[in-house]
């Protein structure tokens, strides 16, 4: 197996404005009167339908089209952006620039040079003041001597536990497989906002020849290692803005969609990437059994596979080899990370909604709604819920609230926003945490303790 490159294949980011943009809102007011004379420009493709200008020594096309949420867009062969005019000074909540790289571009320049030949000529000739934060990002790795096949979907450890096999573009949750004439050409695992895709490089070069700019990066860093014979396989790690902002550097306050963060610690969402879709090295006749959902034991029965007798293969396994010779992103030492889901703030309205929702769903299954139906819901849920948890409902959700507060404090700790807490909630916090944590004791002990 060789390793031939990693390197980024699609960076977007938008930028937050802040300071006097009355400047900056000339600039668009000019590239929207543009678009205008754009627009007067007929022709079936809209790619076709633009103007030329020059900002700052470089070439540009003004579009006659833009993309929802922006006024207008311009273009060249390195990026594209989209610019919003900033009306509301007072808020920055919404980005006013959305700039998407070319994949040749991050090729040529890299993601650290491309993105700083881009900011320089946005801050020298746009606006100034501003944040960017990532909204999605591609890292990707290529390889030679190695190909992947129908049992690799069952050899990844990964949550998306969901297969179906389509012929159709991306975006089912789970597991989903491209075939061509019988042969697999690609992967899919997770969801878009946090997906790993593998496939064929080369068969996709073959029906798309512009994409194979990526050639010359295999032939630059693997003189004598890459072979134009042999198939070129892509690991492609894609992930989005709503992931991102739930990943930290130990050291650092602020999450992975900082694009400034992120720029210093690509090995670490590398490494992030390699352990959540994690290639294990299961054997083909057990990566059968677990396609087929049964095993035969020693006696010859045929078994049923149990979530649990899944979890045990794969714990026992090891990485496959392929995922240590790729492990770390251009063999630099990933920095300690860790994932954190921010404490969202609660509202009136959820409470409505559920309450909604039930009152719907017990109408549809009795066909009337009354106190008595109610109250048998509420037994029954009770019953399931000691079942299951040895405690009551109101019991078992109560003792969920240190572990979120205690989320809240980290929270804090990490200069995050903290979320208002209501009132009754500060005024009986007492009350909530120490009468179930009390009869939990109790139930313990046999005794009481208060």
């Amino acid at each position: 197996m060789q390793l031939l490159s990693h390197h980024v294949d699609t960076f977007k980011e938008a930028l937050y404005l802040s300071g006097d943009c009355d400047n900056y809102n000339l600039f668009v007011d000019g590239l929207m009167n543009s678009k205008e004379i754009a627009q007067t420009v007929h022709d079936m493709n809209n790619a076709n339908r633009f103007i030329d200008i020059e900002v700052g020594g470089n070439k540009w096309q003004v579009m006659a089209t833009s993309v929802t949420g922006y006024s207008v867009v311009i273009k060249n062969g390195d990026v594209s952006i989209a610019f919003a005019k900033r009306l509301n000074v007072m808020s920055n909540r919404n980005p006013s620039v959305k700039i998407e790289y070319r994949s040749q571009f991050l090729v040529n320049y890299g993601l650290y040079g491309a993105h700083k030949k881009v900011n320089e000529f946005f801050k020298a000739y746009v606006h100034g003041d501003y944040l960017s934060k990532v909204q999605e990002i591609h890292l990707a790795c290529d390889v030679q001597g190695h190909r992947f096949n129908l049992f690799d979907t069952y050899r990844m450890k990964t949550r998306a536990r969901k297969m179906e096999a389509l012929d159709g573009d991306d975006g089912e949750i789970g597991r989903k497989m491209v075939f061509t004439s019988r042969r697999l050409e690609t992967l899919y695992f997770g969801t878009g906002s946090n997906m790993l895709r593998i496939y064929n490089k080369t068969a996709e070069a073959k029906k798309h020849p512009d994409s194979m700019h990526v050639e010359k990066l295999w032939k630059l860093k693997n003189s004598k290692g890459y072979d134009e014979n042999k198939d070129v396989w892509r690991i492609e790690f894609q992930i989005r803005r709503e992931k991102l902002k739930n990943i930290f550097t130990v050291d650092q306050s602020l999450p992975y969609d900082h694009t400034l963060v992120l720029l210093d610690n690509i090995g670490g969402l590398w490494d992030f990437f390699i352990k959540y879709f994690s290639y294990r090295d299961i054997k083909e006749d057990m990566a059968i059994d677990l396609i087929k959902g049964y095993y035969t034991n020693n006696k010859g029965e045929e078994k049923l596979f149990t979530k649990e007798n899944e979890k045990k293969i794969f714990q026992r396994s090891d990485i496959h080899p392929l995922w240590k010779l790729i492990e770390k992103y251009d063999n630099v030492e990933p920095p300690q990370h860790f994932r954190f889901v921010q404490v969202k703030e609660t509202s009136p309205i959820y409470a409505l909604n559920a309450v909604c929702g039930s009152v719907s769903t017990i109408i549809k299954h009795f066909g009337e709604f009354n106190e008595d139906i109610f109250s048998q819901i509420v037994e029954m849920a009770d019953n399931r819920c000691i079942q299951n948890n040895e405690l009551g409902l109101i019991d078992h959700n109560l003792k969920k609230l240190p572990a979120h507060f205690s989320k809240i404090e980290k929270q804090r700790k990490l200069g995050l926003d903290v979320i208002d807490i209501h009132d009754n909630v500060k005024d009986n916090l007492a009350f909530y945490v120490a009468d179930p944590m009390a009869r939990l004791v109790n139930q313990s002990l046999h005794h009481p303790i208060f």
